[in-house]
């Protein structure tokens, strides 16, 4: 394992709340996950990764498909609520539909999502209700400049500290299950990508942009 995947591994801040449990009322079906990393990558850099849902299924962990349909976008100019910013600014949204297959064998399931992009500091997935196996499922990455080393919090390190920049990425994600039977069947793929899925992003990072 390569020096940038141990510091990410080692100073995670996580919060994570999806393996689920049983109880007298029965089966978990809402799930949530939290993570905040420092990427040693420029802003721009990750978020336009983080855009590039076509290919998902390339990279991200247990993706099997993955589809934008163009017909879907738009663009318009919205205000930003960047909290970086000291006014609010105008930006440019852009959203689209996409599709996603997730799961490994027997486990399948496709879903569609209404994704908003904010650049550059937002993108935002919400799951289509279509009487699948979620009732709400709502996906939040957030993307700040990270000046240094030492305002992140992350131990020295000669990988990072030669970057030219860095981003916090912040990554969430909010789901239920539409039953109980749903919630147990599912619950241990959703529980894998969550928990690696900024290691994946990561590294497909090194991949594309270099190490």
């Amino acid at each position: 394992m390569n020096s940038a995947l141990r510091v990410l591994r080692r100073t995670h801040n996580s919060q994570f709340n999806v393996r689920p449990r049983l109880c007298q009322r029965g089966f978990q079906t809402k799930q949530r996950f939290h993570e905040s990393q420092v990427f040693p990558y420029a802003r721009e850099q990750v978020f336009d990764l983080v855009a590039d849902v076509d290919r998902y299924h390339e990279f991200v962990p247990m993706c099997t498909d993955s589809r934008v349909f163009r017909s879907t976008a738009n663009t318009e100019q919205a205000v930003s609520e960047e909290p970086a910013l000291a006014s609010p600014a105008m930006i440019e949204r852009q959203s689209f539909q996409a599709e996603l297959a997730v799961g490994y064998p027997p486990f399948r399931e496709r879903y569609m999502s209404n994704v908003v992009l904010e650049r550059p500091w937002r993108i935002v997935a919400t799951a289509v209700p279509d009487g699948g196996i979620f009732t709400h499922m709502r996906t939040v990455w957030e993307f700040a400049e990270a000046i240094s080393n030492s305002s992140t919090g992350l131990p020295a390190n000669p990988f990072v500290r030669k970057c030219m920049s860095s981003t916090r990425v912040s990554f969430s994600i909010e789901y239920e299950f539409a039953s109980a039977l749903h919630a147990q069947a599912a619950s241990l793929v959703f529980d894998k990508m969550a928990q690696s899925n900024l290691v994946a992003y990561l590294a497909r990072c090194q991949q594309l942009y270099g190490k």
